[in-house]
């Protein structure tokens, strides 16, 4: 069975029911998943899963949220050796650098020697049925990924 580690951050509760629905929507599909907020994770440990899956809101001007720093900060340090992966998140169009830590997450993950299996998906404010389909489009190209 493969094993997946779904990270995240959350502040408004948005991203933890993304997050919750993502994991949900794997296990049904026959993978483990280890579902853990960033703040408690260990970047140094994701060599050892089958696959990683990153969600975080993009905090005030861009930034990456503060519970999430550390683990950011040690992806500089961990080689993920191929591992496959994909960022998603939710942010507001209201702000000038909606969904930025998404991308931020995304440069570092690639820049860890990590394989970008899926395009990141960026929801804005509440995710709606469309966005929910990209949420399962993104898992499915992970599920794709392992085979």
């Amino acid at each position: 069975m493969s094993k997946i580690f779904l990270g995240y951050t959350s502040l408004s509760g948005r991203n933890e029911i993304v997050a919750k629905h993502l994991a949900s929507y794997l296990e049904e599909k026959g993978v483990e998943v280890v579902l853990d907020q960033l703040v408690d994770a260990d970047a140094f440990d994701l060599p050892e899963y089958d696959a990683v899956i990153i969600e975080t809101y993009t905090y005030n001007d861009g930034e990456i949220p503060e519970e999430a720093q550390d683990f950011f900060e040690d992806l500089q340090d961990v080689d993920l050796a191929k591992t496959k992966f994909a960022v998603l998140g939710v942010s507001s169009k209201s702000h000038i650098h909606f969904g930025r830590a998404v991308d931020y997450f995304t440069m570092e993950m690639n820049s860890s020697n990590g394989d970008q299996v899926a395009d990141s998906v960026k929801i804005n404010e509440y995710p709606d049925d469309d966005d929910y389909a990209r949420v399962h489009q993104l898992a499915d190209y992970v599920l794709k990924s392992l085979n």
